[in-house]
C-alpha cells in the first residue's frame, strides 16, 4: 500500500520524509579573432588533452583586418612544410555543397574547415571518443536565446537534448546524463547553476562570442574533471592586427514576434600586433509565448549581459587572456514551478597563460577562475495563479481543505534566496612532436560553495505555526585532481589513445546553518548525520580509431569514471526543487549518498563518399550506485512529490545516433538523422526519469554554391515518437510497489524553415520560422501537473509558430 500524505503534511511535517541552421555566413568580427588563434595553434586543444599524432600545424605569417594573405603551414607525411592558402576565409568556411561539407548544419568536413582557421579543437581522443564540435557559425543571432538549445539543435551534437525551464534557461542532457553528471566549462572555468530548477548552466554565455563548443558524450573528458559527459565552451580569442592599431564595431538585433522576444548586441573590438580586446553588451527580453492552440505560457524574461576580453602576447609562443562576464537577469517566469526569479546576478573572471611552440610541438596552459551567482525569487508573479494556467491555486485549494480552515481568498506565499561561488585553477602541458606519439598531463582544483534558503508563509489560512523555512545549508566541494594521457599511431590506419585520472574530493555542510527543525537533527535538536564526506575518484579510458578503407572508419572506446553526488542531493533540507516531471517536488538529501561509478562502451562507424556521408554510433553504460530518489506520493494536491535521495545498485543507459546526408546536385543536399535512448533502474526493473523518446530529423538544404555564399535556405522536419516508457521510483517506507513519476507524452511532428541573405561582406540578414505549421505539442520533459479536482491538466506546452528576423552589421 502506498504511503500518501496531504499537502499540509507536505509543507509542515517535521521533515518526516527524511526518515522515511542554415549556417549563417562568417563576418570580420569572428574572422579576425579566430584567424589569430591559428597563430597559437593548439590554444583551444591544449587543456583538452593531446593531439593524436597529428602532423598538421597552423602558423599564419601575415594577417591583417583587410584582404591581406593569411598563410598556414601544413606538413606532408615526410614532415616537409607546405604552404596552405587561407586568404579566402569565407570560401573556406562556406564550402560548396558539392564538396563533402554542408553549408547549413555542421558536418565533420565543415568542422575541419573551421579547424583550418582556428587550429585543432579536438582532444587526444578526438577521433576515437564520442566528441562533437559545434563551431562559431552555429552560435549566431538566428539561434535560440539559450546556448544549450542551440547546441541541441546542431546536427553535430545529436546526443544533446534540453529540458526547458524558460526560454533563456535550458537544462542540457547528454545521452541521459544530467545535473552534475554533465561537467560543463567555459574558457577553462567550471560552470554550475546556483539552483538546478531556477538557473541554467549556459544562461550566462552570450553565444555571439562563442568560438567553438565541444560535447564529449561519455566519461572520456578526464582532463576537465570527474564526470560522465562534458560540455566545453570556448569564447573567441582576442584579435591581432599586423598593420597597426584598429578598432571595429558590430551591431546585431533579432526579433521573434511570438512572445515579443528581442535579442540585441553591440560589440566593440580592436587591438594592434601584440594585443587586442573586445567588449560585448547584450540585452534579451521576452514576454509570454503562445503555444499552437493559442494558450499563453508564462515565460517572460529580461537579461543584460556584459562580456569583455583583453589579450597580450608576452613572447613569441606565449600569450595571456583575461575574460570577464557579467549577467544582470531581471524577472523571469518559470512555468509549472513553485517559484519565479525576481533577480539573478552573476560575475565570472578567468585568466589564462597559454604557450604553444609549433616547431617543437610542446605547449602548456594555466587557467585560474572565480565566479559568483546569487538570486532571489518568490511566488508573487501573476503567471503563478492564472485561471487558464493554474499552478499555485492547487496549493491554496489543498490548504483550504485542511481541517478547521475556511478562509476564502487565502494564499500560500514563498520566497527563495540562493548563492553559489566557484573558484579554481587548472594547469597542463602537452607534447606532440609530430612523430605519431603524443602525451599530456596536468592538475586542477575545483572549489564550489552553495547555499539556498526558502521561506514560506501560510498565515492567511489561520494555521498554527504559519511560517517555516527549508533550504540547503552552506555546503562545499573541494576537488583536486591529476591526469595523464597518451596517444600513438600504432599503424598508419590505427590510432590508440588512453588516459587516467585520480581526484581526492570532499564535500561538507555547515551544521550551524541548519534550521531548528531539520532532517539532519534528532528530536532533541542534535545533528544525527555525518555532514562530511571524502571520496577518491578514479577515471580511465582506452580508445581506438581504425581506418577500415578509403571510405569507412570505425571508432571503439571504453571509459570509466566516478563522480560526486550533487550538493543538492547530499544536503537539501526539504528544498522545493522541480527535479522530476511534476513541478511540485520537494527534495530531502542524503549526506551518506555514495559516489556514482560508470562504465561506458562506445562504437561508431563513419562513411564518407564524394556525394554521400554518414555515421552511426552505439553506446551502453552501466552505472553502479546511481543517484536517484525514493518517493512519497502526495494525495492533495495530486502530482506533488516528496523525494528522498538514495542510491540504486545499478542503472543502465543505452542508445544509438545516426546521420546521413547526400548531395543531390550542386547546391542541393538532403539529410536525415535518428536517435534513440533507453534508461532502466535495474534494481526495481523500471524506466529511469528524464529519458527522451525516439527522434528523427529529415530535410533539404539549398544554397548559393558560388564562393561568396551569399544566401542559403534549409527546410526540415522533426519527428518525435510517443514516450510510453514512463519512469517509476521506489517508495519511501513499507510500501512495496514502485510509484509512477511520469505521464504519457504523445508523438508530434514539427517543421522549420531557416535561411540567410548576405547582401555584402558586412551585412548579414537571417530569417526563418520554428514550428512552421503551428502545431500544439510538448516535450516529454516539459513540466506538467495532472488534473486535480476542479483543475484540469496544466502542461508547459512548447511554442507555436515562431518566426524570426535578424540583422548584423560590421563597421
Amino acid at each position: 500500500m502506498r504511503r500518501r500524505t496531504t499537502i499540509f503534511a507536505f509543507l509542515m511535517m517535521a521533515y518526516a520524509g527524511g526518515n522515511a541552421a542554415a549556417e549563417e555566413p562568417r563576418f570580420d568580427f569572428l574572422e579576425f579573432a579566430e584567424s589569430y588563434s591559428a597563430r597559437q595553434s593548439g590554444t583551444i586543444a591544449l587543456m583538452q588533452g593531446i593531439e593524436t599524432g597529428s602532423r598538421e600545424i597552423s602558423q599564419p605569417t601575415d594577417f591583417s583586418s583587410t584582404s591581406d594573405r593569411l598563410t598556414s603551414l601544413r606538413r606532408d607525411d615526410a614532415g616537409t612544410e607546405q604552404s596552405l592558402d587561407l586568404s579566402n576565409l569565407n570560401e573556406l568556411l562556406q564550402p560548396e555543397l558539392s564538396s563533402s561539407a554542408a553549408t547549413t548544419l555542421n558536418t565533420p568536413a565543415q568542422v575541419e574547415a573551421v579547424e583550418a582557421i582556428t587550429g585543432r579543437v579536438d582532444t587526444g581522443i578526438g577521433t576515437t571518443a564520442p566528441i562533437e564540435v559545434i563551431p562559431a557559425s552555429t552560435f549566431s543571432l538566428a539561434s535560440q536565446p539559450d546556448v544549450a538549445e542551440t547546441i541541441a539543435q546542431s546536427s553535430t551534437a545529436p546526443t544533446v537534448k534540453t529540458q526547458q525551464r524558460s526560454p533563456i534557461a535550458m537544462d542540457p542532457r547528454v545521452r541521459g546524463y544530467h545535473g552534475g553528471q554533465v561537467y560543463t566549462m567555459m574558457d577553462g572555468a567550471y560552470l554550475a547553476p546556483v539552483r538546478p530548477d531556477l538557473d541554467a548552466i549556459l544562461t550566462k554565455v552570450d553565444q555571439s562570442l562563442i568560438g567553438s563548443s565541444q560535447v564529449i558524450s561519455g566519461p572520456y573528458g578526464l582532463r576537465y574533471g570527474s564526470g560522465f559527459s562534458f560540455i566545453n565552451v570556448d569564447s573567441i580569442p582576442t584579435p591581432r592586427y599586423e598593420n597597426g592599431a584598429e578598432n571595429h564595431l558590430r551591431l546585431g538585433t533579432q526579433v521573434r514576434p511570438n512572445g515579443g522576444q528581442t535579442y540585441n548586441t553591440a560589440t566593440l573590438m580592436g587591438g594592434a600586433d601584440k594585443g587586442g580586446y573586445y567588449v560585448n553588451l547584450g540585452y534579451r527580453k521576452g514576454s509570454d509565448y503562445e503555444a499552437g492552440n493559442g494558450l499563453a505560457i508564462p515565460s517572460s524574461y529580461e537579461a543584460l549581459n556584459l562580456f569583455s576580453a583583453f589579450g597580450r602576447d608576452i613572447g613569441e609562443f606565449t600569450r595571456m587572456e583575461t575574460k570577464f562576464s557579467l549577467l544582470d537577469q531581471g524577472e523571469t517566469e518559470y512555468a509549472g514551478q513553485f517559484f519565479d526569479v525576481d533577480a539573478l546576478n552573476h560575475y565570472g573572471l578567468t585568466h589564462s597563460f597559454i604557450h604553444r611552440n609549433e616547431v617543437t610541438g610542446f605547449g602548456w596552459r594555466v587557467d585560474g577562475w572565480v565566479s559568483n551567482t546569487e538570486f532571489d525569487g518568490d511566488t508573487d508573479l501573476s503567471g503563478k495563479r492564472r485561471n487558464d494556467f493554474p499552478v499555485l491555486q492547487r496549493v491554496d485549494s489543498a490548504l483550504l481543505a485542511a481541517p478547521g480552515v475556511a478562509i476564502p481568498g487565502a494564499r500560500f506565499n514563498g520566497d527563495v534566496f540562493g548563492d553559489l561561488t566557484t573558484a579554481g585553477f587548472r594547469a597542463g602541458m602537452t607534447n606532440d612532436p609530430g612523430n605519431g606519439y603524443s602525451w599530456g598531463a596536468g592538475t586542477d582544483l575545483r572549489y564550489v560553495q552553495q547555499e539556498i534558503n526558502e521561506f514560506y508563509d501560510i498565515s492567511e489560512f489561520g494555521i498554527a505555526d504559519p511560517r517555516f523555512q527549508t533550504g540547503l545549508p552552506t555546503s562545499e566541494i573541494v576537488d583536486p585532481g591529476l591526469y595523464a594521457e597518451v596517444a600513438a599511431d600504432l599503424k598508419p590506419f590505427w590510432t590508440v589513445a588512453m588516459g587516467g585520472r585520480v581526484a581526492f574530493a570532499s564535500t561538507n555542510a555547515d551544521g550551524n546553518d541548519l534550521q531548528a527543525q531539520s532532517n539532519f537533527k534528532d528530536i532533541s535538536g542534535n545533528i544525527n548525520r555525518d555532514l562530511d564526506s571524502s571520496d577518491t575518484l578514479l577515471s580511465a579510458y582506452l580508445t581506438n580509431d581504425i581506418e577500415l578503407s578509403e571510405h569507412y572508419t570505425t571508432r571503439v572506446g571504453v571509459g570509466y569514471a566516478e563522480r560526486l553526488p550533487d550538493l543538492t542531493d547530499r544536503y537539501s533540507d526539504g528544498l522545493f526543487l522541480a527535479v522530476v516531471q511534476s513541478g511540485f517536488s520537494r527534495v530531502i538529501g542524503n549526506p551518506e549518498l555514495d559516489k556514482e561509478r560508470n562504465v561506458q562502451l562506445d562504437t561508431r562507424l563513419d562513411v564518407e563518399y564524394e556525394n554521400v556521408r554518414g555515421r552511426v554510433s552505439y553506446f551502453h553504460s552501466w552505472i553502479a550506485d546511481y543517484n536517484t530518489y525514493a518517493v512519497n506520493a502526495i494525495l492533495d494536491p495530486l502530482g506533488a512529490r516528496l523525494l528522498q535521495a538514495v542510491n540504486t545498485d545499478q542503472a543502465t543507459l543505452f542508445g544509438f545516433e545516426s546521420y546521413l546526408e547526400a548531395d543531390l546536385c550542386e547546391g542541393l543536399q538532403s539529410f536525415g538523422s535518428l536517435t534513440y535512448l533507453e534508461g532502466t533502474d535495474q534494481e526495481i526493473d523500471q524506466p529511469l526519469p528524464g529519458i527522451f523518446p525516439l527522434e528523427g530529423r529529415v530535410g533539404l538544404r539549398l544554397s548559393n554554391s558560388t564562393p561568396d555564399s551569399s544566401w542559403g535556405l534549409e527546410w526540415g522536419w522533426r519527428i518525435v515518437d510517443e514516450q510510453n516508457r514512463l519512469a517509476f521510483l521506489r517508495p519511501v517506507g513499507p510500501a512495496t510497489d514502485p510509484i509512477q513519476m511520469e505521464s504519457f507524452t504523445p508523438s508530434f511532428v514539427t517543421s522549420y524553415l531557416r535561411g540567410y541573405v548576405r547582401p555584402s561582406d558586412r551585412v548579414n540578414i537571417t530569417l526563418g520560422a520554428q514550428n512552421l505549421f503551428d502545431q500544439t505539442y510538448y516535450e516529454h520533459l516539459n513540466l506538467r501537473l495532472p488534473a486535480d479536482g476542479g483543475f484540469g491538466e496544466t502542461v508547459v506546452l512548447s511554442p507555436g509558430i515562431t518566426p524570426y528576423f535578424g540583422v548584423e552589421v560590421d563597421y
